[in-house]
C-alpha cells in the first residue's frame, strides 16, 4: 500500500507524476481561503477578521427581525435621554456642588424649571416612582459617576455641539 502524496496547491498537482495517488491535505488554523503561501501573517490575519465580520453580518442579515416597531438607538431611550438632560444641568456647576446632590433632588429641580415641553414631559410628576429608577438605569447606562462626571456625556456633548 502506497501513501498517497499531499498536495495544497497547483504546483504541487502539476509536480505529481503520472498515475500518482494524491490527497488534499488538511487546511491548517491560519487558513484563509485566497491567500497565497507567499502572504505575511499580518495580511493572513486581517484577511481572516475581515472573514469573520462578513460572516457576522450575514448572519445578523439572516436573523434580523424585519416586520415590528424599529429598535431605539442608545442615546434616544428614555432612561439615558433623561440622564443627559440632568448631567446638562449640573455640567458646569462646581465639583463640592455636584458631589453631594441626589438623583432625587435633580428630578425634582427638572420638574420646577423647565426647559422645553420635551423636558416636561421627560420629567412628568405623575411618574416620580419610574423617574427614579429610570435615572439611576441612565447613570450606569452613561457611566456617569457619583460626582456626574461622564466622559461618554461629553463626548456626546462635543459631537452634539460639532454638528449644531
Amino acid at each position: 500500500m502506497t501513501d498517497k502524496k499531499q498536495i495544497r496547491g497547483l504546483l504541487d498537482y502539476i509536480s505529481l507524476k503520472p498515475g500518482e495517488e494524491f490527497e488534499f491535505a488538511p487546511n491548517s488554523e491560519d487558513y484563509v481561503s485566497g491567500m497565497g503561501f507567499g502572504a505575511t501573517k499580518q495580511a493572513i490575519r486581517w484577511a481572516y477578521k475581515g472573514f469573520l465580520l462578513e460572516s457576522r453580518e450575514r448572519l445578523e442579515s439572516i436573523t434580523h427581525k424585519t416586520n415590528g416597531r424599529p429598535r431605539k438607538s442608545f442615546f434616544l431611550k428614555k432612561d439615558t435621554v433623561r440622564v443627559f438632560v440632568l448631567w446638562f444641568m449640573v455640567k458646569d456647576w462646581p465639583q463640592s456642588k455636584r458631589a453631594k446632590i441626589t438623583n432625587r433632588d435633580l428630578i425634582s429641580l427638572a420638574q420646577k424649571v423647565s426647559y422645553s415641553n420635551t423636558t416636561q414631559e421627560l420629567f412628568d410628576e405623575s411618574m416620580s416612582a419610574n423617574i427614579e429608577q429610570s435615572v439611576s438605569r441612565g447613570r450606569t447606562a452613561l457611566k456617569i459617576d457619583k460626582n456626574w462626571d461622564s466622559e461618554v456625556c461629553e463626548k456626546q456633548y462635543k459631537n452634539l455641539s460639532q454638528t449644531t
